[in-house]
């Protein structure tokens, strides 16, 4: 996971600017900050503070938090103090089996009646996914990623699919952020993992596809476990040598 790095201030647009779009911009701020590690997990957020670096009102602030509570991205304790939501694997774990259930069952309708346009789009953004990841630039591979599964979702007619996905968003896109370019040392590789799950859709095979998305979305996990088990091999050996 990477280590919080100090905020900075930023400067927001306030003239003429109605309360609700501050919020927003607050909101989009502080969004960031904690997508890329640098408001921590557990990390408090005193609002008079954040209005104070962000040139705003309180009321502002307290909107923004609100909003990024309602992505999971926050939590309020003991009625009024908030704080940056953890982020453990197990939670995280049982977040993306979620989502391979709900975008198994999504895409499984989609490849039923997808077209090709659709397709290509799906090809589209996986060379973005590629350029973005070439350029070394995470945070525009994973939102290429999330439109990605988005248009899935999307596609399949169901709004109760994109309901319960949608809550999912911000904090799959924070943990992919802060551990995937750990687990593939060529970030083009993430985008290319997407490649059978676009094939089996052209074949027009619900289960094929069902199956691709489920192996896409737990991938990461297979890494992690792999990575710990050569770690636990190379503790084992040196206690041994010892």
């Amino acid at each position: 996971m990477t280590h919080p790095q100090p905020t900075r201030p930023v400067a927001l647009r306030r003239n003429g600017v109605p309360a609700h779009s501050l919020a927003q911009q607050v909101m989009q701020q502080l969004r960031a900050e904690i997508i890329h590690g640098r408001l921590a997990p557990g990390e408090r957020l005193v609002e008079l503070d954040i209005a104070r670096r962000m040139g705003t009102s309180q009321g502002p602030v307290r909107e923004a938090l609100k909003m990024l509570e309602h992505d999971g991205l926050v939590e309020r304790r003991a009625h009024t103090a908030t704080f940056v939501a953890p982020m453990s694997f197990d939670d995280m774990y049982e977040l993306f089996k979620i989502r391979s259930a709900v975008e198994s069952y999504a895409i499984r309708r989609v490849a039923r009646q997808i077209t090709e346009a659709e397709c290509d789009e799906l090809d589209e953004l996986i060379a973005q996914m590629r350029d973005a990841g070439k350029r070394n630039d995470i945070a525009a591979l994973v939102e290429r990623d999330m439109a990605f599964h988005r248009r899935i979702c999307e596609w399949s007619g169901s709004i109760t699919l994109v309901q319960v996905w949608t809550p999912l968003y911000s904090q799959i896109q924070r943990f992919v952020v802060q551990n995937h370019p750990q687990h593939f040392k060529n970030l083009p590789d993430i985008a290319d993992t997407h490649h059978p799950i676009v094939k089996a859709l052209r074949s027009g095979r619900p289960a094929a596809a069902s199956r691709a998305i489920r192996e896409h979305i737990m991938l990461i996990w297979s890494r992690i476990e792999r990575k710990s088990a050569r770690r636990s091999a190379t503790s084992r050996q040196g206690n041994q040598a010892r």
